[in-house]
């Protein structure tokens, strides 16, 4: 899974909706609490391509429930849809960040043969004090739908 520079949950929304199934796109949809109305909604707005009504989806939930709209409940939500290997790879990235610390040099032949050794790093969310600095103050994650305005994010 790439990460996409991108900050907040809503940068694993891309990668999450390529792997999406078209037979599991609405389960997961339900599993974030999405109406079935909205579903459907999203469906045909979308003409049924999974990767667009997944990306609809998971940009509606985060705008619905702002601050509420966190990595552990949205890989609760690809648990309880039945994909947990997705879950699993969002895990696997944000705990854990390859860092290239050390390269040793030589062999049994004398040759040079590189090896990149790698330490593991925790993965921290901005702090309160990050976000007071960023100029706003706010990130898209912490605005309900109705707050949202793209014009906040340029700067």
């Amino acid at each position: 899974m790439a990460n996409r520079g991108k900050q907040g949950v809503s940068k694993y929304f891309y990668d999450i909706a390529e792997e999406v199934p078209a037979d599991k796109w609405k389960d997961f949809a339900r599993k974030l609490q999405v109406q079935e109305v909205k579903i459907g909604r999203i469906e045909a707005e979308e003409k049924g391509i999974v990767k667009e009504c997944c990306m609809k989806v998971l940009n509606q939930w985060r705008m619905k429930n702002g601050r509420k709209a966190t990595l552990e409940v949205l890989r609760k939500a690809l648990e309880d849809a039945e994909l947990g290997d997705i879950a699993e790879n969002i895990k696997d990235e944000e705990l854990h960040l390859r860092i290239p610390v050390q390269e040793t040099a030589g062999n049994s032949s004398g040759a040079h043969q590189p090896s990149t050794q790698y330490v593991y790093s925790q993965v921290s969310q901005p702090s309160s004090d990050d976000i007071k600095r960023s100029g706003t103050g706010l990130q898209p994650e912490d605005m309900d739908c109705e707050d949202y305005d793209d014009s906040l994010l340029l700067g």
